[in-house]
């Protein structure tokens, strides 16, 4: 089936009529909690990021604003939109920044390091209420997996500061299977975090990339067993399912690969006039395109950056310095311009949302957060409506 322009979306329709393969019968209780709960992660650089947050405010519960930063100090910078806040407000959503690091070095520093932790907990406290905000999100990433002690005291600590000024703690986790004590997730013991957060976000996503080879980044197996070992571990009233709002268009002749959304995703499948299909293993669509080196990527509709009432906070100076980065393996040569590239692209959208939402539903958890506002298939919006029926509302 070859499909172009609108008729993507129809392509799309006729999929989510595909019959899913049933769960097994312990897993197939009808039992979503009520009030299903909707979070959307929002990005400050991206006015598609704004632009969805406007347009289904009343569709959302939580919005997790990555507009926060921590120094080697425990100081707190951020630019805070006070017009999404307002916004936000006028629409009863609740707001939580969400504090990003990668830095397994940052980490370290601010996790066992007894004077930075607490400093780091006084001016995420400070901050929170100064701001007037519902709580924090909490997405510490690339932790050594000789911190994990150190992160769930720290956690716990947090918490506690937290819950006694009346915010609540939200935090983002790696995917796991099982209690592995190695590698990206290791740091993260599930029961000890899930009970002290008030949500989890289970980071049910990112399981190909750059790093690998093309296939999709949520295949629904692996995302069942994330759910199964979750829920045994933290109280499924407390999870909140990852869903990915996007994929990969891998380079499958140069082995590279760039993120794509999904209006980047429908672009490229009309210039290409490109056959896409639901697969029904890991359901996610895709599809293959054959194109030349130096070609640009097809551009997409965007919109001026919004001009919002913005409150900056810087904290005093960190003397602290980073250890000097470890040095990257070489880039290979880019091909000449005009070679024969082959690219293979998955994406995750509306079709493949309804499968995971099954699970949703089959484990008990409190509902899903979306990584993230801007990179959506529009129909995600009538799926979620539809799902949650008249339930809104945190």
């Amino acid at each position: 089936m070859v499909i172009t322009g609108t008729a993507l979306l129809t392509a799309i329709a006729i999929a989510m009529v595909v019959g899913f393969a049933p769960l097994s019968a312990q897993e197939s209780q009808p039992s979503t909690p009520a009030r299903a709960l909707v979070l959307g992660y929002y990005v400050p650089y991206d006015s598609a990021s704004w632009s969805s947050l406007q347009a289904h405010a009343d569709q959302l519960d939580l919005v997790g604003a990555q507009w926060v930063s921590i120094d080697a100090c425990g100081g707190i910078a951020s630019r805070d939109d006070q017009t999404l806040k307002q916004f936000a407000r006028s629409h009863n959503l609740k707001v939580v920044p969400s504090l990003f690091t990668v830095s397994s070095w940052l980490n370290h520093r601010i996790l066992t390091d007894e004077n930075i932790s607490m400093s780091a907990i006084e001016h995420i406290v400070s901050y929170t209420s100064a701001e007037d905000y519902d709580g924090f999100d909490l997405d510490l990433e690339n932790i050594a997996p000789d911190d994990r002690p150190a992160l769930t005291d720290f956690v716990g600590t947090l918490a506690a500061a937290l819950h006694e000024q009346g915010k609540m703690l939200t935090l983002a986790i790696p995917a796991k299977e099982r209690d592995v004590t190695q590698g990206w997730s290791g740091a993260f013991d599930y029961a000890a975090l899930g009970a002290q957060a008030d949500l989890v976000t289970v980071m049910a996503y990112e399981y190909r990339g750059p790093f690998s080879g093309p296939g999709s980044v949520a295949p629904f197996a692996w995302v069942q067993r994330v759910a199964r070992f979750a829920t045994a571990q933290i109280p499924p009233d407390r999870v909140l399912l990852g869903l990915a709002f996007y994929g990969y268009d891998w380079n499958t002749t140069s082995g590279s690969a760039r993120s794509i959304g999904y209006a980047q995703f429908a672009a490229l499948a009309e210039r290409y006039s490109a056959a896409v299909g639901f697969d029904l293993e890991q359901r996610s669509l895709s599809f293959t395109y054959a194109g030349t080196s130096g070609e640009p990527p097809p551009t997409v509709p965007s919109q001026p950056p919004p001009r919002h009432a913005t409150a900056v906070h810087q904290p005093p100076p960190c003397d602290a310095q980073p250890p000097p980065p470890v040095p990257s393996t070489p880039t290979p040569p880019a091909p000449s311009p005009g070679e024969p590239q082959l690219h293979e692209v998955w994406l995750e959208e509306s079709t493949s949302a309804a499968a995971r939402l099954s699970l949703v539903d089959a484990y008990r958890v409190r509902g899903v957060a979306t990584w993230r506002l801007g990179l959506e298939d529009p129909a995600v919006w009538p799926l979620f409506e539809q799902w949650r029926g008249d339930d809104q509302g945190v």
